[in-house]
């Protein structure tokens, strides 16, 4: 999943501030290790992305991810919406050297910091291309194995997107996707959604809950079927996510958000509202200073029937 803002399908126009504001240039909270978050800076969507929810959230739901996908030593894999490369440099590994991985990414900031990773020792070479996920620029019948963490929800045609992947399996290929469940289930994130319509307009809040809101595992199971593959499976699956650095760090999150734009607008007044009722709506999920909660995603397998 890349968090880039320009992911969703409803752009935030950044010119639509709140009367009387002004672009704000403070906003960094301190935690207990000495460190510092940006909160209202979209600066660097990419590099917050990157520091704050790829270990935490991205590494681990990776792992989850690629094992229903149970990759074998020399598939081929496409990773869409890559991101940073979090699962194309796992899958890199779990194929090795005689595989072959590609991440796909529209967006040219996380595709630099993915190729700016370092190379793996004993894994397969990747190959990071900006592209979107329709139309994808890979050839017919390439890959064993599709991958796509958190992205499916962000695309503007999903049926588009999914047919894409089926185009580039080979027959008798298979995807695994990851879509979360709603915003209710996430209860961090619930929390910010609630901080965000208390302190702002609604119209400019709407977009923060856009990665939660695909609408139904029922209608996840359906758009793979329509698109002609066979043994479609959805698992819901629940792992924990703890931010270490507190309601600070948490709060964090909204710099790579759908909403960062947004926020990087607010006039101090609006920012110093929009941190208190974050903080007041996180602390039920802090212990030992640290921000302990859940999240909750639909993963869904389904093969590409084979022409034999």
């Amino acid at each position: 999943m890349s968090a880039s803002s320009s992911r969703t399908s409803r752009r935030i126009d950044s010119s639509r501030r709140p009367t009387g504001s002004r672009p704000l240039s403070t906003g960094t909270i301190a935690v207990a290790d000495g460190r510092t978050f940006s909160c209202f800076s979209v600066g660097s969507i990419a590099g917050t992305y990157e520091e704050i929810y790829v270990p935490r959230i991205f590494i681990p739901w990776a792992r989850l991810l690629l094992d229903r996908a149970a990759l074998r030593p020399g598939e081929a894999v496409l990773d869409i919406a890559t991101g940073p490369g979090t699962v194309a440099r796992i899958a890199a590994e779990q194929v090795g050297p005689r595989g072959r991985v590609v991440g796909a990414d529209f967006s040219e900031a996380m595709i630099a910091i993915a190729k700016g990773k370092p190379g793996l020792t004993s894994a397969a070479p990747v190959e990071y291309i900006v592209s979107p996920a329709a139309p994808l620029t890979v050839e017919d019948d390439t890959f064993d194995v599709v991958t796509c963490q958190q992205g499916l929800q962000f695309f503007p045609d999903r049926a588009a997107a999914v047919r894409e992947m089926y185009r580039a399996l080979k027959p008798g290929g298979r995807v695994v996707a990851a879509v979360w469940r709603e915003i209710a289930l996430q209860p961090s994130f619930a929390a910010l959604d609630a901080a965000l319509r208390e302190s702002l307009p609604a119209d400019h809040a709407e977009p923060y809950g856009a990665p939660f809101r695909w609408p139904s595992a029922e209608a996840l199971k359906v758009g793979f079927t329509d698109q002609g593959f066979t043994g479609v499976s959805i698992t819901e699956l629940r792992h924990p996510l703890t931010y270490e650095g507190g309601i600070a760090q948490a709060i964090a999150t909204l710099a790579a958000s759908p909403v960062a734009s947004t926020i990087a607008a607010l006039d101090a007044e609006t920012a110093t509202r929009l941190r208190s009722a974050a903080a007041r709506h996180l602390a039920p999920l802090v212990e030992d200073g640290q921000v302990r909660t859940q999240m909750v995603s639909n993963l869904v397998t389904a093969t590409k029937p084979d022409r034999s």
